[in-house]
């Protein structure tokens, strides 16, 4: 078990089978899945979650306590990948003795029979044993209120929440325990080495320098917004779209949080006000002991950002859209009749998409690849991620039901 300062790294002379850039939910994912290769070393560079965010320009979108996760999805990869992730959930609680995941369901609530035809299709291709209750939903749930005539998939079992922090915790543990070593600190630059013991060289931003023999970038949003692919696409970055988005926390007490202890996570897409749907976490107790719902919103509200700058002041506002949020909590108020809050706050994340909204999962040079793009689902499928890319640049392995060339990156001139 390693975790290294920068400092102690800079006089290293070691050399890795594989460096990490990004120590998030797939870069986590990605140290566990390739320590566990026979013979290879590995080593995780990436920065903790910043106790005073204002301080720092590198975030995750992992800084929280609830993530949906369930298996049928819109699209047939974040199906597999997402399905692949919860099977090993258990698995890697009980190796790591970090509970991370909440099976508590999940429904999605449609206004459009042919996007809900769709889902009952991709259940069935998936057997995930998802239900219609489109007309047994007051009786599952009375607490909900939703408008007549929506269409409602519940999918009652594999399904529901993770905490990120968590979960991160958990596969960067796995992998110490494996042997990975982890280095606290952003990376600046990747370059190529001249020496025939190894092929790359990563320097940190404090000016350590990691000797290595293979690269993965899983850096999230951030990947293009580094010099982390000068020497590999000279003028190029993944194209990748950056969103911002909004969230509400509603704080509630323990009766309340008692009163909806059956509810389910929620992605709806029916609309309220000018919002275009949202999704919902039932009530989860965070850090500061208190309960919080969650939501979000879907495309109303997005903004869109390009410069390291524009991201760093979204991050370190905490606050998201002020106008979103209120809205977001007379959505919640509307969507839980006499739900009884105590406070409202607000807070924002980002998410990353590529032009099909499919994740790169990709060898971009020799020894060099990536993990990148989670498109608003990143989350509940990362450790699938993590372990496709880590065997794909490793081994050369691709063990899914995803054609590989589905996932290629797609590039864009660096701005």
């Amino acid at each position: 078990m390693f975790v290294a300062s920068c400092g102690k790294m800079a006089s290293t002379r070691k050399v890795y089978d594989l460096v990490i850039i990004g120590a998030g939910m797939m870069g986590s994912a990605a140290a566990y899945y390739s320590s566990q290769i026979p013979s290879t070393s590995v080593c995780l560079v990436g920065p903790s979650e910043p106790k005073v965010r204002k301080e720092h320009e590198i975030f995750g979108c992992w800084f929280d306590e609830g993530r949906i996760c369930c298996r049928v999805q819109e699209k047939h990869t974040w199906s597999v990948l997402s399905s692949r992730s919860i099977q090993r959930y258990r698995e890697i609680e009980k190796q790591t003795g970090i509970n991370f995941y909440s099976n508590v369901g999940s429904i999605q609530c449609l206004v459009e029979k042919e996007d809900f035809e769709n889902l009952l299709e991709m259940n069935q291709q998936m057997k995930a044993g998802a239900e219609d209750i489109s007309n047994e939903w007051n009786d599952l749930y009375p607490f909900l209120n939703f408008p007549d005539g929506l269409f409602i998939l519940q999918e009652k079992v594999d399904a529901g929440h993770i905490n990120p922090r968590k979960q991160v915790k958990a596969h960067q543990t796995a992998a110490l325990q494996c042997g990975t070593e982890i280095v606290r600190k952003i990376v600046s630059t990747v370059t190529p080495a001249d020496n025939p013991d190894y092929k790359w060289q990563v320097e940190t931003e404090c000016g350590s320098v990691i000797n290595c023999k293979h690269v993965l970038v899983a850096a999230g949003g951030f990947a293009g917004l580094k010099n982390l692919f000068q020497h590999v696409k000279p003028g190029m970055v993944p194209d990748l779209n950056l969103r911002t988005q909004t969230i509400a926390f509603l704080r509630i007490d323990e009766d309340e949080a008692q009163r909806l202890k059956t509810m389910p996570t929620l992605v709806t897409s029916c609309q309220f006000e000018n919002l275009d749907g949202a999704y919902v976490l039932p009530p989860i107790r965070y850090p500061d002991g208190h309960w919080y719902l969650k939501l979000g919103h879907g495309r109303m509200y997005e903004e869109h950002k390009t410069t390291l700058e524009e991201v760093r002041d979204w991050y370190i506002r905490q606050t998201g859209i002020p106008e979103c949020v209120e809205k977001l909590a007379r959505f919640m108020s509307h969507m839980l009749p006499g739900l009884k809050v105590k406070e409202v706050a607000g807070d924002g994340c980002l998410t990353s998409h590529t032009p099909e909204e499919e994740p790169y999962i990709d060898i971009i040079a020799e020894n060099f690849g990536v993990c990148l793009g989670g498109n608003g689902y990143g989350a509940g499928s990362s450790d699938e991620m993590g372990r496709l890319a880590a065997r794909l640049l490793m081994l050369g392995e691709w063990d899914s039901d995803i054609p590989r060339e589905r996932l290629k990156i797609v590039w864009k001139a660096q701005a």
